[in-house]
């Protein structure tokens, strides 16, 4: 979607928009898109896969984005570490074990990682975003851009601070 040479920050959003909530990932990445702001590195696709090794750099922290069952709040932000699990094939990844790979394949150390989840209910074939994951969605779009709008040098600190209080 858009790149920059030397971003502050890559964004792998992913989701199915014809399912749903699982819309969330690529709303989210085109809204990014839209502030037009050259530090952030976007990728977008209908799911996360192998191949995106390939979008991160060791020296750039990246922010996983995508829809979740899992949560009860709006918006979950989770600081992420390498893990390997079960989750790889040849079609989808988790974002943990993407970093595992991207250590193993690439020889080099993991991006700082971070994860923000969106809480998703409906996923059926077909549906529009419901009306509770759209209010889920302008909160953690409230959350990005108050983000975005500090010098980019604050962006790491932001998300990792952000990640530390949300976990507790």
């Amino acid at each position: 979607m858009a790149t920059s040479a030397s971003p502050a920050i890559t964004v792998l959003a992913w989701g199915n928009e014809s399912r749903g909530d699982d819309a969330i990932g690529p709303i989210l990445a085109r809204r990014i898109v839209g502030l037009e702001n050259l530090a952030i590195n976007i990728v977008e696709d209908h799911q996360l896969s192998i191949e995106h090794i390939m979008d991160l750099r060791e020296d750039v922290p990246v922010l996983f984005i995508d829809a979740s069952i899992a949560i009860d709040a709006d918006y979950v932000l989770e600081r992420l570490k390498p893990l390997q699990d079960a989750s790889i094939s040849s079609h989808s990844i988790s974002p943990q074990a993407l970093l595992d790979l991207y250590e193993h394949t690439l020889g080099k150390p993991a991006p700082d990682a971070y994860l923000l989840q969106v809480c998703g209910n409906s996923f059926e074939l077909g549906e529009t975003i419901s009306d509770a994951t759209s209010k889920s969605l302008d909160e953690a779009w409230l959350f990005l851009t108050g983000v975005f709008a500090k010098p980019r040098e604050q962006w790491r600190s932001c998300f990792e601070a952000a990640s530390s209080m949300l976990a507790d």
